[in-house]
């Protein structure tokens, strides 16, 4: 008898016993973790995706990421592989986990092609008594609209005969190590506090059974609290919420960078000195923008919910315009010092450091670098691009090395504060360099050693 069909108490044995094998469908950034961890608890793992190259390097374990050792050591054993064959993926299994992508469309409405194209992979392979666990981050009700995709295309009803539950990804793509402490005051990278093994989840299902199994599974590599919910919209809703409450503080903050600096003030004194209260705040930091397919995308997904609803989310639209105008502002910090030199964008050559969207991970979706180099090409600007984390992948422009990116450059622009741009030898570059301007998005650098060398040195949120 399949996992769903059979009593809690067979469940909870079969599951402690890892007598269940499993599938976890797009084992990219979030799959990958997910189907890793499983696979080292000593579950038999089986990765689905669509890309060969994907499939080659889980198999061979040369994925870089934080967990690559755990990668290597549970391909080396068997326990987790990966393929683009579903017939071969599902072959015996009877939990699947979907992690596929589900972007924005040009509307800024979710896009959940990937999900549907999932459901037309998988329906032939489907069997009686499976429990599919959801994990993509999607708008309200989106799972149970994909699940009636499967049931139209199949005979099988979930509730009856498939178990079905969401589980929000919640995963911090950061190096566990770092080769120094952050500065003061700059945001601060907690890859080792916050291991995917030591987040806490959330789980709802359709039934109280695939609630439950839902719960075991993430209970076998979660070392903190796994949380029943009533059901898949209120678990859909937390991770809207979790994202959205990030976009309107950074939102906040960035607003603030723009005001403070007005004053005097140090924007990242003030929040340093807000976070001492031990309650009623929680610190964010402002920046050159907000990337990734998380904060701005879950966003986006409500407000479209909202918009069709009646309601007009004055809030979250606000957070979004602020937070999308950030790299206008840098534009405007970098035309301030330009004019003090009186030259012209036009007339300068600016090397942009950063074209990730964090710090040290290799991922440019919805980089805010993107809409700087737009905004900088209509005003006919020189840009050289450099990220030492993105070089030597598929980059979709020209990036230069760090060791050719300053010859007779104007203006840097940091953009993304990665570990290596904090190694950069200033008083070498400056040499290399036709005038001196920094225009700094993540307060990464030190502002009296700059200045000493003779930079003129602006940093979002100080004056």
């Amino acid at each position: 008898m399949t996992l769903y069909f059979q009593d809690i108490d067979q469940i909870v044995k079969r599951v402690n016993d890892k007598d269940v094998t499993v599938c976890v469908i797009g084992v990219g950034t979030i799959g990958l973790p997910l189907a890793t961890f499983l696979a080292d608890k000593g579950f038999s793992v089986r990765g689905l995706d669509v890309s060969p190259k994907r499939v080659e390097q889980i198999n061979s374990g040369t994925v870089v990421y934080e967990y690559q050792d755990m990668l290597k050591k549970v391909t080396e054993n068997g326990k987790l592989s990966a393929t683009t064959n579903a017939k071969e993926a599902l072959q015996n299994v009877e939990v699947i986990f979907i992690c596929v992508p589900t972007p924005l469309n040009a509307k800024n409405e979710m896009d959940i092609s990937n999900l549907y194209d999932v459901s037309k992979r998988i329906t032939p392979y489907l069997k009686k008594g499976m429990v599919l666990i959801f994990e993509s981050s999607v708008a309200i009700g989106t799972t149970k609209q994909v699940s009636e995709n499967i049931e139209g295309i199949t005979d099988l009803r979930f509730g009856k005969d498939l178990g079905l539950a969401y589980c929000p990804e919640r995963y911090n793509p950061t190096p566990m190590k770092k080769d120094k402490q952050d500065f003061e005051f700059n945001t601060q990278a907690r890859g080792e506090s916050f291991s995917v093994d030591k987040i806490s989840r959330v789980v709802g299902g359709i039934d109280e059974t695939s609630t439950k199994i839902a719960k075991l599974f993430y209970s076998k590599f979660i070392t903190t609290e796994v949380s029943e919910l009533s059901s898949i919209e209120a678990a859909e809703a937390t991770k809207l919420l979790e994202n959205i409450f990030r976009d309107v503080n950074i939102a906040l903050v960035n607003e603030l960078a723009k005001i403070y600096p007005k004053f005097g003030l140090d924007v990242y004194e003030i929040i340093n000195a807000a976070k001492t209260k031990p309650f009623a705040y929680m610190p964010h930091y402002p920046g050159a923008g907000v990337g990734g397919e998380c904060i701005p995308v879950d966003t986006w997904y409500l407000i479209s919910q909202a918009e069709k609803l009646g309601i007009d989310s004055k809030l979250m639209k606000t957070a979004r315009m602020v937070n999308d105008s950030m790299p206008e502002h840098v534009i405007e910090l970098l035309e301030d010092e330009l004019e003090k030199i009186k030259r012209k964008i036009d007339s300068s050559k600016i090397t942009i450091l950063g074209l990730c969207y964090k710090k040290n991970i290799p991922d440019i979706r919805l980089s805010p670098t993107f809409p700087l180099l737009e905004k900088l090409a209509t005003k006919n600007a020189e840009t050289v691009i450099c990220d030492p984390v993105y070089e030597g992948i598929n980059s979709p422009i020209n990036l230069t090395p760090i060791s050719e990116s300053f010859k007779d450059s104007d203006v840097i622009i940091l953009m993304t504060d990665h570990d290596d741009f904090a190694k950069i030898d200033f008083v070498k570059i400056k040499k290399e360099m036709r005038s001196h301007i920094i225009i700094d998005g993540r307060n990464l650098f030190k502002d009296k050693e700059l200045k000493n060398l003779g930079f003129a040195y602006r940093v979002v949120g100080k004056p």
